[in-house]
């Protein structure tokens, strides 16, 4: 069945009541009689005859929409779910397919919002279908592109789950853990074995075969010991089922690659848990000063000097992580955190509530 017909079903709610008009009626009925029969070019004619006379008929736009995206022609179908979008935001489904055509058509930007808007549109119990599916790719693929790898890898996991074994996808996987923040299609020959042997080693751990992952990650720390991210990959691996043994990676990917600000924001969050304070301050600080930008350098910063007692400073870096990134949830109760151990208690209600505020403009999103 085509995707137009699936999806047809879920806007027929947003009609705006029964067509007063009789030609209205047979026009749209005729253009789904014309779809069913596969004239394609038919329909988009007759469902553009409908929208003109009823331009709030959301089902139509969806109609003309996904007849453009089956046919490959993406700025047609990104006009038509601007409108469509335009008459219903709370549609998910429209925000992931107009996402989707701006991926096609190089509007990356304009993409990652409305694919975001799309997966927080669809509560986390509920997979969203196909569209939903290949919506996530895409925004993985994206926030990949951003550098934003943890948040990619979440958005492959869902992926993973949702989909077959998928050679395509499971590469673009690899792409983002190993942190290259290219699409797959710019991966270079000579480093795409790499790649796909991480993104093995990634779904079989997304899918929850433990073992297989592992043994995935041995072959590959084997296989490319010095390459970029390896070793940190394996590291974040051992941090969630062997967290005494993730720091000896974590130092092999700074012998490796010694301006690995990743590997410094784990071993300093290790050594804190450890109790080498020292240590982990010493990691910290070497994180801010190669990256004064990346916010997991900075949080970890203020994580460090908290352990040492330092509250002052580890607000100050905590701020300096909230300029970063103003729309994180997360960073806002750090700050609470802080400005409680500091006894400044409108403060800290005052995060407390920008928490909320930014966690319900923001729903379904990690």
């Amino acid at each position: 069945m085509k995707l137009c017909s699936v999806f047809l079903l879920c806007f027929a709610a947003l009609a705006a009541g029964q067509p007063n008009s009789q030609n209205f009626e047979h026009l749209s009925q005729s253009a789904e009689q014309a779809y069913a029969a596969n004239h394609n070019q038919e329909a988009l004619n007759l469902y553009a005859q409908a929208v003109k006379l009823r331009p709030e008929w959301a089902e139509g736009w969806w109609a003309i929409g996904m007849i453009n995206y089956e046919q490959d022609h993406y700025p047609q179908c990104r006009d038509a779910l601007t409108r469509m979008v335009g008459l219903d935001k709370s549609a998910a489904p429209g925000w992931a397919l107009l996402g989707l055509c701006e991926f096609r058509t190089g509007q990356y930007d304009l993409s990652f919002q409305h694919l975001k808007r799309a997966h927080m549109l669809v509560p986390v119990t509920e997979s969203g279908g196909q569209l939903m599916t290949m919506a996530n790719y895409h925004l993985a693929l994206l926030l990949t592109r951003q550098g934003a790898f943890e948040l990619a890898q979440e958005m492959f996991v869902e992926v993973a789950l949702r989909t077959s074994n998928n050679p395509e996808m499971v590469f673009a996987s690899g792409v983002a853990s190993l942190r290259m923040p290219i699409f797959p299609s710019e991966v270079p020959a000579n480093q795409r074995h790499v790649v796909s042997m991480a993104g093995k080693a990634f779904w079989d751990l997304a899918l929850e075969h433990t073992e297989q992952a592992e043994s995935d990650f041995k072959a590959l720390v084997a296989a490319y010991p010095d390459f970029p991210n390896v070793h940190y990959f394996y590291g974040t691996f051992l941090a969630a089922h062997d967290p005494r043994q993730c720091a000896p990676e974590f130092l092999a990917e700074l012998r490796a690659n010694p301006n690995s600000v990743p590997a410094r924001v784990q071993l300093t969050l290790r050594y804190i848990v450890e109790g080498k304070t020292a240590e982990a301050l010493k990691y910290a600080k070497q994180s801010v000063t190669l990256s004064p930008d990346s916010v997991g350098a900075q949080l970890a910063l203020g994580e460090a000097l908290r352990a040492v007692g330092d509250h002052g400073n580890a607000l100050a870096a905590y701020q300096v992580a909230e300029k970063l990134d103003p729309v994180s949830p997360k960073i806002r109760l750090y700050l609470a955190k802080e400005y409680r151990a500091l006894g400044r208690p409108e403060d800290m209600r005052r995060e407390q509530s920008e928490y909320r505020r930014l966690k319900a403009e923001q729903p379904n999103w990690p």
